[in-house]
């Protein structure tokens, strides 16, 4: 698709388009060599200017037109859609709800089963140490009674069935800068945040190419390679 057959481009609007292509051919035929050349120059590049004054005031209210246009139709969509993605947020939660206690009833039945473990290993050690101590083996049962419990940890999946889990995911919390002064200006307050920003090297070293040994900006220090 063409920029004409997205917009609405009336006779006015393509007389100022053929126009204006021709002016670079104008502007090429320019000879500056004399005062004389330079007042046709200057009226030139009036005229020049005129135009796209004129250009600009045909346009302009096309575009705002076109952005109001925009920002209702984008409004009215998100408003249509707010029902529904609502509706999402509902079922995601509470499915996310599920899997917690989900998983949380197995990892409790996993904890129940460890200490069970551990506790019939636990008598089973008592039991072993009993019978060495009747057998008068005593330094054997009492590296038994010493020794640390080795239990085996059962693993105990929660009764979830498989998904999609980008379905259901919690979201990823993240942050952006809005507005850079304010944002250094918070930083600059407090020392241990200054991990939270770099200079910006290629910008310094431009200043320090134009400036030369004058470079002046605070914390920073000018060098040569």
């Amino acid at each position: 698709m063409t920029n004409t057959e997205i917009i609405d481009v009336g006779d006015d609007q393509k007389e100022l388009e053929n126009k204006a292509l021709t002016i670079p051919t104008q502007a090429q035929c320019i000879v500056v060599a004399s005062s004389a050349d330079m007042e046709a120059a200057e009226r030139f590049h009036k005229d020049v200017k005129a135009m796209i004054k004129q250009i600009d005031d045909v346009f302009k209210p096309m575009a705002d037109k076109a952005f109001q246009s925009h920002r209702a139709i984008t409004g009215k969509w998100a408003e249509i859609k707010k029902p529904l993605t609502n509706a999402m947020d509902i079922v995601t939660g509470k499915v996310r709800a599920y899997i917690q206690e989900e998983k949380r009833k197995a990892e409790a039945v996993e904890a129940r089963l460890r200490e069970e473990s551990r506790r019939l290993e636990e008598e089973r050690m008592l039991a072993e140490a009993a019978e060495l101590e009747k057998e008068g083996r005593h330094e054997e049962a009492e590296e038994v009674i010493a020794a640390p419990i080795q239990v085996i940890t059962p693993t105990v999946r929660p009764d979830v069935p498989k998904y999609d889990a980008r379905t259901f995911r919690p979201p990823t919390p993240k942050a952006r800068v809005i507005n850079k002064a304010k944002f250094i200006a918070w930083v600059a307050a407090s020392p241990d945040r200054l991990d939270m920003v770099d200079a910006n090297e290629r910008a310094l070293n431009a200043k320090a190419k134009s400036m030369g040994k004058s470079l002046n900006i605070p914390g920073v220090e000018y060098y040569e390679i």
